[in-house]
């Protein structure tokens, strides 16, 4: 199992460093152009390893925590179940941001596909990892709230959130014509916003220790969201008018 986990760790890390810096061609290139396509393409594919080696590392290390996590430190018992009090629930949490990422960026692609067709993304292939996401939020909120790590509750809401949007993108009744391209942007925008909190709360937690000691790390884990959701707010109006996709000329 170790090694299985240290395997997967080493093509995660590797490919998640693609991804930090792949993220942005698809969204300063020419929509539609050769770099736009062939980029995010690229990005989805490595997104879908990425999230997929994720849950996968999660999986094992709440399947056998210990030999994870402490296997050959100096730790007592002691020291070992004050580490598990936190590991565990984190490890939920990296569990649900994994999925979070592969729900994400997958939607991104699977709107461009269906377009106006939006019964390509009621099947329960399509659905069963997004609903999954409403009971996954809900438990990893209630742990943040039992060892009092607001990540936790943060992020457990965003997850049930995105999954709420996505859900009502695929089953309502009507939509604006053209709301594929918002809801495909607003999607590649979530999967750059997972990959980088990944990596703040993750990978490169160790680095800005130094300088962000303490509850104080909870400003660098939440810089990526807040400068997604600028982001995201800002070129959304002007994709729309841009497109033309107006609300109130719905298609079935």
């Amino acid at each position: 199992m170790l090694v299985i986990h240290t395997t997967l760790l080493y093509l995660h890390i590797a490919l998640g460093a693609i991804a930090l810096l792949l993220f942005w061609l698809p969204i300063i290139a020419r929509k539609g152009g050769k770099l736009h396509i062939s980029a995010g393409k690229a990005f989805y594919l490595i997104m879908l390893v990425v999230s997929g080696s994720g849950i996968i590392m999660s999986l094992i290390g709440l399947a056998d925590p210990v030999g994870i996590y402490v296997n050959s430190k100096p730790l007592s018992s002691e020291q070992i179940d004050s580490m598990m009090r936190w590991r565990i629930p984190f490890t939920y949490f990296l569990l649900l941001l994994s999925l979070l990422t592969w729900v994400t960026v997958r939607h991104a692609i699977g709107v461009l596909r269906a377009k106006a067709n939006r019964s390509m993304l009621r099947s329960w292939r399509y659905q069963g990892p997004v609903l999954l996401m409403f009971p996954s939020a809900v438990f990893v909120g209630f742990q943040g709230v039992s060892i009092g790590m607001p990540l936790l509750i943060i992020f457990a809401a965003v997850s049930f959130f995105t999954a709420t949007t996505i859900s009502l993108y695929v089953y309502r009744a009507t939509v604006a014509p053209r709301a594929w391209i918002i809801e495909h942007f607003g999607s590649i925008v979530g999967a750059g916003i997972a990959v980088y909190t990944a990596f703040f709360a993750a990978g490169g937690r160790r680095v800005l220790s130094q300088w962000l000691p303490g509850e104080w790390q909870l400003v660098s884990w939440l810089a990526a969201p807040v400068i997604g959701l600028i982001i995201l707010a800002t070129l959304t109006g002007y994709y729309k008018r841009k497109y033309k996709v107006k609300p109130n000329s719905a298609l079935q």
